[in-house]
């Protein structure tokens, strides 16, 4: 097997000067480092990474963990951290969590131990968590999404109170004054945010009651539920908030299984603009977030922390605002001609 010392031999330079260039070096005449990287090419040497992270100090590999990988929402933000750390010559490990807080521990047990450079991650919600875990571990790391109340690192969220007050405001400024919450689970900071958002908008107007108000979890399932719960517990509804979009899927199943026209009879708006949301008949109004810029945000964030640019205890919070996108789900206020 080749060795460093064969090419150096070799080319006619020192170790140290092939060192230099493998670590791309300045101190390297461009003569030499042409000598060095053409017996590199003949020889087909190839260097060891594990020697090289251990004088360079750095692996180079970034561990990035999502609580499941097959969502339709992670899609852009796992894009916006890959291409952005490629750019940078770092290699992603990504690890799926399964919303599983054991899985999770196990994962970062895993990753700290393999040296990594820094951390991003998408936490699990669980009431079991045990935050100090979290706390000290000293890899850089970044936490993306979802805000864990006594873990202070780096984070980038989305405004979910801002999309969801926005989203309700539409609603309200078409006419639409019973307006049902679809929510997510008690527990979720994010979901809270939203009921926050919405009750906000709602209260502005005197319309909130506390009987529009559903909470299940963030599947098409629960969706498709708690519509069938509102339908049968209230007498007449006007529109329809869900605080997720894969709970605005199974919401419009639950409608049309009910032979309830969307947006004739009823309105729905949703949050998160999947894929999909637009090729829904009708197309999904809903509040996009910019998963693609919160995964570069969240990159940028953790190589600052890695190269010292920020200060080791300064926990710094990033939010995101998002954009409404209005499709053909929400029936539009019928504008007066003498207005």
């Amino acid at each position: 097997m080749t060795t460093i010392k064969d090419v150096a031999k070799i080319a006619g330079v020192s170790v140290g000067t092939v060192s230099n260039v493998l670590n791309d070096l300045e101190t390297v005449t461009e003569k030499n480092k042409v000598k060095v990287m053409e017996t590199i090419k003949a020889l087909g040497y190839k260097p060891n990474k594990i020697a090289a992270s251990l004088s360079k100090k750095k692996t180079m590999n970034i561990g990035l963990i999502i609580p499941d990988v097959s969502s339709p929402f992670y899609s852009d933000l796992i894009k916006g951290v890959t291409e952005n750390l490629d750019v940078h010559g770092y290699n992603v490990f990504l690890c799926s969590s399964g919303n599983d807080i054991k899985k999770e521990s196990k994962i970062l047990k895993d990753l700290v131990s393999m040296w990594i450079d820094g951390i991003i991650i998408i936490p699990v919600y669980s009431d079991k968590r045990d935050v100090n875990e979290i706390k000290e571990i000293d890899t850089p790391m970044v936490l993306v999404n979802r805000e864990i109340d006594g873990i202070t690192k780096d984070i980038v969220i989305f405004d979910n109170f801002g999309g969801a007050y926005e989203a309700t405001d539409f609603l309200i400024k078409n006419n639409h004054k019973k307006i049902v919450i679809l929510n997510g689970p008690k527990y979720s900071r994010p979901f809270e945010d939203r009921l926050l958002g919405w009750k906000a908008s709602m209260e502005e107007h005197d319309l909130y009651k506390k009987n529009l108000v559903f909470y299940g979890d963030f599947s098409v399932e629960s969706g498709y539920e708690m519509m069938l719960k509102s339908l049968n517990n209230l007498k007449k509804i006007d529109a329809v908030f869900a605080s997720s979009d894969l709970i605005a899927l199974g919401a419009l199943n639950a409608l049309e299984e009910n032979n309830i026209k969307v947006p004739d009879d009823i309105s729905i708006i949703g949050f998160g603009d999947i894929y999909l949301s637009k090729f829904l008949k009708p197309s999904l109004t809903t509040i996009r977030r910019p998963f693609y810029n919160i995964g570069k945000t969240a990159v940028l964030m953790l190589l600052e922390k890695i190269e010292g640019k920020s200060d080791e205890k300064e926990c710094r919070k990033f939010v995101i605002k998002g954009k409404l996108e209005i499709r053909n789900s929400v029936k539009r206020k019928k504008i007066n001609k003498d207005e």
